[in-house]
């Protein structure tokens, strides 16, 4: 895994700025430890930078690489783990390899296949490619979004990234905020494609490529995403061929030539995948987990990981992170994370690659398993509404002084569900975290009408663009692939992960599973009011029952605790000034009441809070600092 950098002066073939350009992909060092690499064609304007993580064809896979004459250099930040079979095809259409590495057959695949040839791709990915011949640039990134790719356009450059830093660093553009894209954050806990929270620079959708020369700018789709539901299989059916393709899954990815771990939590998801990777492992596994201070024992992962890797004989690694801990890395979790999320236990990715660093240097991971089985309560809630519409006046009806505190905000999310008019604004509500009528009360006017709901239902619409058949539920895991996977959470896994140079796979969303999962109807995944069925059944023959069927905890975090106190304190401290995001876009006087209604139990307001610590900690590194280059993060 790596870091990738380039710049491309299409209107003028002005020459590369080599000092500046260099200094840049510095900053993504962490990405790549393992070395650097340039290649400058000041004739045309060009400039490609690189730094490299060795995962695979460690002596002769440095980049930037080209091909026999030169016309033809790409940089890849990734893995394609169907490389050698591409390989064996290439060589028989004549193609000639002077090296063992996955990143010269993207080069040979784009000559063979054109500008289509990523939908051949089973990988984690995002490149870049110029083509000397056509003064041309090709971007590509992965179908699921697992590796980002930021870039920004104006009337003589694109300058493209695998962070944003680099980008603001060479193109000294004005960090100003988009307060559309503030909206859509504020709305949705995350950032989605193609916007950024900075003016002027973009992020590659997912399975997108980008084409650029002195004349054009195409962006388009290689993967068109259609979901076409299969009805014709029985359970069993589903279970024989899901189990055979994880196992294929699986092993694909332990593909390596350097040592593997796991981020293993106790549950279902990665102690699957564990139990498999024991059956193919080559050499000594390592398995790594965190638990937080301050949460409840029962939270904690860190005893039910701990059994599972003594159970097959792996070499375990755990911490304890406090509350010091967490308020002391928030500032350089948002220099790394360069995206400010609703994500309250991100964090728990960086320590557990920061405990592997040394040790392994590729670490698999469950993400991914509860978007496409239908693991959180919000697919219960499509589901079983869409069948028993009885329900709904009924919970109309429940008096709010019999709602508990802590529960009040969520039965105020499903109320916003039920009441929704159409299927679109149903599950535009179902990713929403503020409704419409909060926002009036918390944004300030400019801030409020700078998103109008056509444009919320727009962003989940697109997704939909394409016939996708299927109920309510079933588009549900079509747009949770392409939102809170791909720009949340997936952006947390590679941010964090290579934070401390360490690159994470995910198993549960290579290609040909993904898409597999993503046909099995509804009715296999929620079954009598539980979650993922099917991939259950499928798990019941690859671990113990007690660990598929036992309590789902996840990387929780007492965060909810943590804004009564430190955490909190820090928020307040921030919104009082007046350069603040809150100050300026909000209604500080209900922040500040939603932070006191939140510190004495009578509303978990903790999602909108510490979203909005994220934010503010991302302005004060992103838009106020004089250099953000030089923001100290160690």
């Amino acid at each position: 895994m790596c870091g990738i950098f380039g710049v491309f002066n299409f209107s003028n073939n002005k020459p590369i700025n080599t000092k500046l350009f260099k200094e840049a992909t510095s900053l993504i060092s962490h990405r790549g430890p393992d070395g650097e690499g340039f290649f400058f064609d000041h004739d045309s304007g060009v400039g490609f930078g690189h730094r490299r993580l060795s995962i695979i064809d460690l002596s002769t896979g440095d980049q930037p690489m080209c091909n026999e004459d030169k016309t033809i250099w790409i940089i890849f930040n990734g893995e394609i783990y169907n490389y050698l079979e591409l390989r064996k095809y290439l060589i028989s259409k004549g193609h000639i390899f002077k090296t063992k590495s996955d990143t010269e057959v993207l080069i040979h695949a784009y000559e063979e296949f054109g500008e289509d040839f990523p939908n051949k791709l089973n990988g984690i990915f995002a490149f870049a490619i110029w083509n000397a011949k056509r003064r041309e640039i090709f971007l590509a990134r992965n179908h699921f979004g697992v590796k980002p790719l930021y870039f920004l356009i104006d009337n003589e450059k694109i300058v493209f990234a695998s962070e944003i830093k680099s980008i603001l660093h060479y193109s000294k553009t004005e960090r100003e905020i988009n307060l559309r894209t503030l909206n859509l954050c504020l709305t949705f806990r995350h950032t989605p494609s193609p916007y950024t929270l900075i003016k002027g620079i973009e992020k590659l959708p997912p399975a997108h490529y980008l084409v650029i020369n002195d004349s054009k700018k195409v962006i388009n789709p290689y993967w068109n995403r259609n979901i076409n539901i299969d009805h014709s299989k029985s359970e069993d059916d589903w279970i024989r061929i899901l189990k055979e393709k994880l196992h294929s899954s699986v092993k694909r990815q332990m593909m390596s030539d350097v040592p593997i771990g796991i981020s293993l939590s106790g549950g279902l998801d990665s102690g699957a995948l564990f139990a498999i990777m024991s059956k193919y492992k080559e050499n000594e596994m390592h398995a790594f987990t965190v638990g937080f201070e301050g949460g409840k024992l029962k939270d904690n992962e860190i005893s039910r990981a701990k059994d599972t890797a003594l159970k097959y004989g792996v070499k375990f690694h755990s911490r304890i992170i406090t509350s010091k801990d967490y308020s002391k890395f928030l500032e350089k979790y948002l220099w790394h994370l360069e995206e400010p999320l609703g994500n309250e236990s991100a964090v728990a990715v960086y320590f557990i690659a920061d405990m592997a660093t040394g040790i392994v240097k590729v670490l698999l991971n469950g993400q991914g398993a509860d978007e496409i089985f239908g693991g959180y309560n919000r697919h219960k809630i499509a589901y079983y509404f869409e069948k028993y519409h009885s329900i709904i006046p009924i919970l109309k009806s429940v008096p709010q002084f019999l709602i508990p505190a802590d529960k009040k905000n969520k039965f105020q999310i499903l109320l916003n569900y039920i009441n929704q008019k159409n299927e679109i604004e149903k599950l535009t509500s179902a990713y929403s975290i503020i409704p419409d009528q909060e926002k009036k009360l918390i944004f300030s006017e400019k801030l409020f009408h700078s998103v109008s709901k056509k444009n919320y239902l727009e962003e989940v619409q697109k997704i939909l663009d394409h016939e996708t058949e299927g109920n309510t539920v079933e588009k549900m895991f079509l747009i949770d692939m392409f939102t809170s996977l791909s720009e949340n959470l997936l952006l947390v896994q590679d941010k964090l992960g290579m934070a401390a140079g360490i690159e994470t796979r995910v198993p549960y969303l290579d290609i040909e599973y993904a898409s597999l999962a993503l046909c099995i109807p509804s009715r296999y995944k929620i079954n009598w009011f539980k979650n993922k069925y099917i991939h259950k059944k499928v798990c019941e023959s690859i671990v113990s029952k007690d660990i598929v069927h036992q309590r789902k905890i996840g990387f929780q975090d007492p965060v909810e605790i943590w804004l009564k106190e430190s955490l909190g304190e820090q928020l307040m401290d921030i919104i009082l000034s007046s350069d603040s995001i809150t100050a300026n876009y909000l209604k500080k006087s209900k922040v500040e009441k939603m932070f006191n209604e939140h510190k004495n139990g009578q509303y978990d307001h903790k999602r909108f809070l510490y979203l909005l610590l994220s934010i503010e900690k991302w302005a004060k590194i992103f838009l106020k600092s004089d250099s953000f280059s030089n923001f100290t993060v160690n």
